[in-house]
């Protein structure tokens, strides 16, 4: 047990102590980094009260407690200080407009979980339906592409260049949501992106490369095109989401969708999971849960269980509205670590 112990310290936790990856931390090094960590959260607040903090740490070190992956991971980094998002575990938003699916995709890259619950009414389609669908892979072998994004129209042709960084994933699937060109050729360029399999120097995290989400991005045009000149339906949002949560290699990017029971569309969210590995591969993504408002008659359980079975799985799950507000009047949704 030890030995598997410390190899998976060593997998999830140790972060390399030279460019060359030649030594990693010991799980002393990690706890002296987490206690560093801790110390300036505390220090923003009041005089932190070192005796408590080494008591804290000594407990580490006895493997009697311990702080989240994410702060044994990423504690005392610039990157856990300036983007705190890095530290917490889930998080939950109505997905509506084009600024919350750029906050969805900046939230899984910084490693945390989004519960979501898809809003029709202000997410449409492209200006017209797009069939030529271009994509540019990138061939760098290093990192050091540019990285910001860069958008323009020319003659019918709409290309949006994705930078290598961040922000800049975030902000991409921005412009393909809001973009409404009149163009007849789309060009997804992915030639600033690092390759596959290089660190990241803030994260820690191994780059994805460009290969997942070229793949998204094309599916997610797709979508758009599909619905061009209508608004988006709950399905479409729900599979958006979906495949933003599969362009990360390196970390797993946990969601909850949620739909509230007897609202439009509610059956096909139930099974939308059915052989998805067949033709909506993008769908494993995220636990699926209908929300009740209202207590169910037993004949509407046994239509969902009925539901349940003829789609193969275990789901929807079941979140219980009525409940949740009468504990907590500014209920809106959950977070996967709630999926259970």
């Amino acid at each position: 047990m030890q030995t598997r112990s410390e190899v998976v310290i060593r997998r999830t936790y140790a972060r390399p102590k030279d460019k060359d990856e030649a030594s990693f931390e010991s799980w002393e090094d990690i706890c002296n980094r987490v206690l560093r960590h801790q110390e300036w959260l505390w220090s923003r607040y009041a005089t932190p009260n070192m005796d408590e903090l080494l008591e804290f740490k000594q407990l580490m070190l006895d493997k009697k407690l311990s702080v989240s992956g994410r702060t044994l991971w990423l504690g005392n980094t610039e990157v856990a200080k300036r983007r705190e998002a890095s530290q917490f575990n889930c998080s939950f938003t109505n997905v509506e407009t084009v600024y919350d699916v750029v906050d969805v995709l900046w939230l899984l890259m910084q490693g945390c979980g989004v519960g979501f619950k898809p809003i029709v009414g202000t997410l449409n389609g492209f200006f017209k339906p797009i069939k030529d669908i271009e994509v540019i892979r990138t061939k760098r072998t290093t990192k050091g592409g540019v990285e910001s994004n860069r958008e323009t129209f020319e003659k019918g042709v709409w290309t949006i260049t994705v930078g290598d960084s961040a922000e800049a994933w975030a902000k991409s699937i921005g412009k393909l949501l809001a973009g409404k060109y009149n163009a007849s050729k789309l060009v997804l360029d992915f030639s600033e992106l690092r390759p596959a399999g290089s660190r990241l120097a803030g994260y820690g995290w191994i780059s994805s490369g460009d290969s997942s989400i070229a793949t998204a991005y094309t599916a997610i045009a797709n979508i758009m095109s599909k619905r061009a000149g209508q608004l988006l339906t709950r399905i479409d949002i729900l599979d958006i989401v979906n495949w933003l949560g599969t362009i990360l290699s390196s970390r797993r990017s946990a969601q909850i969708a949620l739909f509230e029971y007897g609202q439009p569309e509610w059956k096909d969210f139930a099974i939308a999971k059915r052989e998805f590995w067949n033709n909506n591969i993008q769908r494993g993504q995220s636990n699926n849960s209908l929300v009740f408002e209202s207590k169910p008659e037993r004949s509407e359980l046994v239509h969902i269980f009925n539901l349940m079975e003829e789609a193969g799985g275990s789901e929807p799950g079941f979140v219980n509205g009525q409940t949740a507000k009468k504990r907590a009047p500014w209920f809106a949704g959950s977070n996967p670590s709630m999926a259970a």
